[in-house]
């Protein structure tokens, strides 16, 4: 099923090729490309085939991990790390096109470990989703949670960064849904072992660095994925990743006899054996109490629904509580500048470790937000970035 010859874009433009339009693409930070086809501000990124710039889905995962370095805390340039973030995938919601996988759910095995990581009050399960992760030698799977469901704002109603801030806001417990995944790994190579990298990541209650799993092939992990803060290392971190251009469309595509073309905007960058790719079929399913809130949370009725004004009005009303955000600004902040002062106020994945990282900051990336000193503070920062 991996090896589909469509192609697997990157997660970055995943979630705008699976046919699900969320009701809100967006909240209101849009802006038009540019005349060559790119996107002005260094956070915005294509709306898939449309004339407009928009945040990443995912972007509180890409700019915790391209300013921080990531758990592994990396050291290098801003286009180097996105290149390393965009390991490629594809996200299914059609459980029934595919008995195998609800074969999967449905297995003992998987209905142990679901049953073990849901709340003992939520043990009716609903499966929901699974997707397809490939990384290529020299990427990772950046430190992040899941994709968080609430009764009545989901994935298919707003930005994921949205429902990410929604969950580190602690404002919408009352509406918070538990989930259960497993990583499950497809890749044929021998036991990843520590010098291949790529092992599972996590994050406990109290643990300042993470905790590692590895990557053994036909074993899974299960998790609460979006309550556990979780990454890939870096897989195969001897060998540097492609270069991947943001704004350009990139995809792994399968080709036949066991071998793989990484092309951008339709150009061949490099071939790759299955043998040498890091492949992961990660399925989902949500906990609930009972078949009938199971069936609730399914109708989607109209009265359980949040608008998006609601969902900001009330984090603007948080912020300004805060004293981050005074009330005269929060009636005509910029939507971008909005939806950067959400992210950062609220979204609070870990620094690396003061062991692993004297200054907890990819000092590598600043360049690309210095205007015109870009190229200057480059040039200095070259000796320790190269």
């Amino acid at each position: 099923m991996a090896k589909d010859s469509t192609g697997l874009p990157t997660n970055v433009a995943a979630d705008l090729k699976t046919g699900v339009k969320p009701l809100h693409r967006h909240v209101g930070e849009a802006r038009p490309l540019e005349a060559d086809g790119s996107c002005s501000h260094h956070l915005l990124v294509r709306d898939g085939n449309s004339t407009d710039c928009i945040l990443p889905q995912r972007i509180d995962v890409g700019k915790h991990y391209i300013m921080t370095g990531g758990p592994e805390a990396i050291r290098e340039p801003f286009e180097d790390m996105v290149s390393r973030a965009s390991s490629f995938g594809r996200y299914m919601f059609d459980l029934s096109a595919m008995p195998v996988v609800e074969e999967l759910f449905a297995g003992p095995k998987f209905q142990r470990a679901a049953k073990g990581v849901c709340p003992p009050s939520k043990q009716v399960l609903d499966p929901f989703q699974y997707n397809f992760i490939l990384s290529v030698p020299g990427q990772t799977v950046a430190l992040h949670l899941d994709a968080p469901w609430f009764l009545g704002a989901t994935r298919f109603q707003f930005p994921q960064w949205l429902l990410a801030v929604m969950v580190f806001s602690n404002l919408f417990q009352d509406r918070f849904v538990d989930q259960v995944q497993v990583v499950g790994y497809l890749h044929d190579r021998p036991a990843l072992d520590d010098d291949s990298g790529g092992r599972f990541l996590y994050y406990d209650e109290n643990s300042a660095t993470p905790k590692a799993i590895l990557s053994k092939p036909l074993s899974g992990v299960a998790v609460d994925g979006s309550k556990t803060l979780h990454a890939a290392g870096v897989f195969r971190p001897d060998v540097k990743a492609p270069l991947l251009d943001k704004d350009k469309d990139n995809a792994l595509f399968y080709v036949g006899d066991e071998q793989w073309e990484l092309r951008s905007d339709g150009e061949v960058l490099q071939t790759y054996n299955s043998s040498d790719l890091r492949m992961t079929i990660v399925y989902r399913a949500r906990c609930f109490a009972s078949e009938e809130e199971r069936l609730r949370f399914r109708a989607g009725a109209a009265e359980d629904q949040l608008s998006l004004e609601a969902v900001l009005g009330r984090l603007t009303e948080d912020l300004v509580r805060r004293q981050k955000l005074s009330r005269a600004s929060a009636q005509s902040i910029d939507r971008l500048d909005l939806a950067t002062l959400l992210l950062d106020t609220y979204v609070q994945y870990p620094l690396p470790a003061w062991a692993e990282a004297w200054i907890p900051l990819n000092y590598c990336a600043l360049p690309r937000r210095a205007g015109k000193y870009k190229d200057l503070l480059k040039r200095l920062l070259s000796p320790l970035c190269a």
